[in-house]
C-alpha cells in the first residue's frame, strides 16, 4: 500500500513540475508578447507624431505660399498703379 501511495505521489509531483514548467513557458511568451506590443505602440506613436509634424509643416508652407502669392499680386497692382500715374502726369 505504501509503495502504491509513494508511486502516485511521485507521479503527481512529476505532473506538478511539468505544469509549472508549462506555466513558466507561457508566462515567458506573454512577457515577450507584451514587450513587442509596447515596442509597436511606441513606433505607432512616433509615426503619428511624425505625420502630425509633417502635416503641420505642410499647412504652414501652404499658408506661406498663399501669402507670398497674395503679396506678389498686390505688388503687381501697386506697380501697375504707379506706371499709370506716371503716364497721366506726363
Amino acid at each position: 500500500m505504501t509503495d502504491k501511495i509513494m508511486m502516485e505521489l511521485a507521479k503527481m509531483q512529476t505532473k506538478i513540475r511539468s505544469y509549472e514548467l508549462e506555466i513558466k513557458s507561457y508566462k515567458d511568451l506573454l512577457l515577450k508578447r507584451d514587450e513587442e506590443i509596447t515596442e509597436l505602440r511606441k513606433k505607432v506613436e512616433l509615426k503619428d507624431l511624425e505625420e502630425k509634424m509633417i502635416a503641420k509643416n505642410k499647412s504652414y508652407l501652404e499658408l506661406k505660399v498663399l501669402k507670398d502669392q497674395e503679396q506678389i499680386e498686390e505688388n503687381k497692382k501697386l506697380k501697375k498703379g504707379k506706371n499709370e500715374s506716371k503716364r497721366r502726369s506726363k
